[in-house]
């Protein structure tokens, strides 16, 4: 397992890697590292910012990208609402789904795949107005 570091843009190639972002609110991050780091909550503050600020020249910099690019990813989890069970629930979820979809050849995945064609002329929504 990589864990940042610019995993997801070094085995971005790789079919076999499950890539993962998990994401919080900025306020829940800094209440997060305010309690498990036992700094006030203005310090926590700054001390997450300094990191997302760090991270972002890292990745830039190394990889001339932004790890925020859901791209990089197969599943973006928010743990706003989610507690850490629930997420480690969807992660196993998705990594079987994945194993299992290996031998699959490349071209018949995607959002396509399978799919049986619109039963008539597709149209985009017309807005009201």
């Amino acid at each position: 397992m990589i864990v940042g570091r610019g995993g997801q843009v070094l085995l971005a190639d790789r079919r076999e890697v499950l890539q993962i972002r998990v994401v919080a609110p900025l306020e829940l991050r800094v209440a997060y590292v305010a309690r498990r780091e036992g700094l006030a909550m203005d310090a926590a503050r700054t001390r997450v910012q300094a990191k997302d600020r760090a991270r972002g020249r890292y990745m830039q910099t190394q990889y001339h990208c932004q790890h925020e690019d859901p791209h990089f990813y197969d599943l973006v989890i928010d743990i706003a609402v989610l507690d850490l069970d629930s997420a480690v629930d969807l992660i196993c979820l998705a990594l079987e789904f994945k194993a299992s979809r290996l031998s699959v050849p490349v071209e018949e995945l995607g959002p396509a795949a399978h799919l049986a064609p619109y039963p008539g002329q597709p149209a985009d929504f017309r807005v009201p107005g």
